[in-house]
C-alpha cells in the first residue's frame, strides 16, 4: 500500500507541452540528414532513454515557423503513440542544441515543486500506468491523449526527498547508459571486422597479410556481378541460413504469472531484446516447434513493420511468437548471418521485398533467396573465433543491463509510493 500522499498533476507546476500540429508541421520534403534542428520520431525513444541511431533534421526557417514543441534542457519527452511511455531526458550530454518533438510526443517540464529526475521515474512507474489503465477502463490503447493527464495524481514529496529518489534511479540509468555505449562500440567493431573480411576481402591470408590488398587471386562471379576470392562458392543464402517464423499463440492462454515470456515484434529492437512488457504463458503448447524455444545466443529478426531489425537472445524461458524470425544455421553462420543481414545493402533488400500497403511484412522464405559468396570453412572458422570474443562480451553486458533494469523497475514503485525510503 502507498505511504505517500498523492496530489493532482493539474494543480502542480508541472508543464505539459504538446507538439505543433498546425499548418507549419513539416512533411517529408522538409526533412534532411543534417540541419539546424533535430526532429524526433518514435524510434528516437526507448524504455532506457534517447536513441539517435536514426535521425532527421529541419531547417532553421522551418523551426522558427513552428510553435509549441521545442525542447529545453532538462525536459522529459514521452511517446504518446506507438510504443506508449518510452521516454528520454534532454540532458546536457545530448549533443544537439535544437530539438523538436513530433505530433506523437509530449514534453513534460518540471516546475518549482517537482524535480525532472523524479518525474522521469514517476512516468515510467506502475503508479502512473495503473492510473492510466483505470482512467481508460483497462483497455489497451495505441494512443495516450493529453487530456488524461488532467486526472493523473503525482506523489506529494518535498524537493530534497525527490532528489534522493532521483539519484538512486539516475545511478542505475547511468550504468545502463554506459553499458549501452560500450555495446555500441562492440557492435561497430564487429561490423567493421565483417566489412574488412567479407566485403573488402582483406581477411588474413596464409602469411597473415590482408588477402586482396596483398594480391590474393580474385575471380568474377556472374551471379554477384563482382570479383570474389578464388575458391569461394556462390550459393543461395538458404543453403546455409534459413529463417524460422514463430508460433501463433492464443491470447486467452496468456497468464501474468506465467513461467515463459512470449517474444513478439515489439520485443525485437535494433541490437537488443526488450522483454519488459512481454506477455507470459505458463505452458508450452503440444505442437510447439523446438526452434521456437529460444536459447541464449540465438539471433532474431523482425518480419513486420520495421523489417530486418536484429538482436541476440540474452535470457532464458523465452518462446517465439509469429512475425518474428529466428536464424537457423550452424553457430558460425549464425554470427555471420547476424552481421550479413545488417549490411546497409541487405537492409534495403529486405525492405524492398517486404510487402503490405499499411505495414511491411517480410517473408522468411524470400529473405534468404538471394545469392551470396560462401567463405571457405577455414576462413569462416577463423572469423568466428575472433568474433566470439566480441559477441560474448556484448551478451554479458546485455545480461547485466537486464538485471540492472529489473532492479530499477523493482525499486521504482516502492520508491514512488514510500515503501522504501532513501536515507
Amino acid at each position: 500500500m502507498s505511504k505517500t500522499k498523492l496530489r493532482p498533476l493539474s494543480g502542480s507546476t508541472i508543464q505539459l507541452v504538446d507538439g505543433d500540429r498546425g499548418v507549419n508541421y513539416p512533411n517529408k520534403k522538409d526533412f534532411s540528414d543534417n540541419g539546424f534542428c533535430l526532429f524526433l520520431d518514435s524510434s528516437n525513444l526507448t524504455k532506457n532513454g534517447f536513441d539517435f541511431s536514426s535521425k532527421v533534421f529541419i531547417s532553421k526557417n522551418k523551426d522558427e515557423a513552428m510553435g509549441n514543441g521545442k525542447l529545453k534542457r532538462g525536459d522529459l519527452v514521452m511517446n504518446t503513440r506507438g510504443t506508449i511511455g518510452n521516454m528520454g531526458v534532454y540532458k546536457e550530454n545530448v549533443p544537439y542544441e535544437n530539438i523538436r518533438i513530433n505530433s506523437g510526443m509530449l514534453i513534460i517540464r518540471g516546475g518549482a515543486d517537482y524535480d525532472n529526475g523524479f518525474l522521469y521515474g514517476f512516468f515510467r512507474s506502475n503508479l502512473f500506468y495503473k492510473q492510466v489503465e483505470n482512467i481508460m477502463s483497462g483497455s489497451v490503447q495505441s494512443q495516450l491523449p493529453i487530456w488524461i493527464f488532467n486526472f493523473i495524481q503525482v506523489p506529494e514529496l518535498n524537493i530534497p526527498a525527490q532528489k534522493k529518489i532521483s539519484a538512486v534511479l539516475s545511478a542505475l540509468d547511468s550504468k545502463i547508459e554506459l553499458n549501452n555505449k560500450i555495446n555500441t562500440k562492440l557492435e561497430q567493431m564487429a561490423k567493421t571486422l565483417y566489412d574488412y573480411w567479407f566485403v573488402q576481402f582483406d581477411f588474413p591470408d596464409q602469411n597473415g597479410k590482408p588477402y586482396k590488398t596483398s594480391g590474393g587471386k580474385m575471380v568474377w562471379s556472374k551471379e554477384l556481378k563482382r570479383d570474389i576470392p578464388e575458391g569461394w562458392e556462390v550459393k543461395k543464402i538458404n543453403s546455409k541460413i534459413k529463417i524460422g517464423s514463430g508460433y501463433p499463440f492464443k491470447t486467452e492462454d496468456y497468464n501474468d504469472n506465467g513461467k515463459y515470456k512470449i517474444i513478439t515484434i515489439k520485443s525485437v529492437q535494433e541490437g537488443y531484446l526488450d522483454t519488459n512488457k512481454a506477455d507470459k504463458i505458463d505452458f508450452i503448447p503440444d505442437n510447439f516447434p523446438d526452434f521456437c524455444k529460444l536459447d541464449k545466443g540465438d539471433v532474431l529478426m523482425s518480419l513486420t513493420g520495421n523489417v530486418g531489425r536484429m538482436c541476440f537472445v540474452n535470457q532464458e524461458n523465452l518462446l517465439l511468437n509469429q512475425r518474428v524470425g529466428k536464424l537457423l544455421a550452424n553457430r558460425n553462420f549464425i554470427q555471420y548471418g547476424y552481421l550479413y543481414f545488417q549490411r546497409p545493402e541487405n537492409q534495403k533488400r529486405l525492405e524492398k521485398i517486404a510487402n503490405g500497403s499499411s505495414q511491411s511484412n517480410l517473408s522468411p522464405v524470400d529473405a534468404v533467396k538471394d545469392y551470396f559468396a560462401v567463405p571457405k570453412d577455414e576462413i569462416l572458422n577463423a572469423f568466428s573465433t575472433t568474433i566470439n570474443l566480441v559477441f560474448n562480451k556484448l551478451l554479458k553486458i546485455q545480461e547485466e543491463n537486464q538485471k540492472l533494469a529489473e532492479l530499477r523497475d523493482w525499486l521504482l514503485p516502492m520508491l514512488m509510493n514510500g515503501q522504501v525510503a532513501v536515507k
